[in-house]
């Protein structure tokens, strides 16, 4: 099993004609030539690409993981916003098109 993780790096060296920079990438000593440089980058950035998707997925809207006592808090606050805002139209202390953005802003 290690001869074949050890011979991976070996073969990628060997058939891909790279130097011995890559020996330790992507955190190796130094930062070598500016391709390299740029490939630590995308990877680091790869890397946080995933975890912020994975986190999206568990925690985000529909979640795995979504404290659903949040959504209906944040469903009653809304529902209270826009009674606020229509009764703030009736008496006529904001105008329609005020209505309008804030009630879209509300919504969405």
């Amino acid at each position: 099993m290690i001869d074949t993780i050890l011979s991976i790096p070996f073969f990628i060296n060997t058939k891909l004609g790279t130097g011995p920079h890559w020996d330790h990438w992507p955190f190796g000593p130094g930062f070598g030539d500016l391709n390299a440089s740029l490939l630590k980058i995308a990877f680091c950035a790869l890397i946080l690409g995933f975890i912020i998707v994975f986190l999206r997925v568990l925690f985000g809207p529909k979640g795995f993981f979504r404290d659903h006592e949040m959504d209906r808090e944040a469903e009653e606050m809304r529902i209270k916003q826009l009674e606020t805002l229509d009764e703030q139209l009736e008496a006529g202390e904001i105008s329609e098109l005020d209505y309008k953005f804030t009630k879209k802003k509300i919504l969405h």
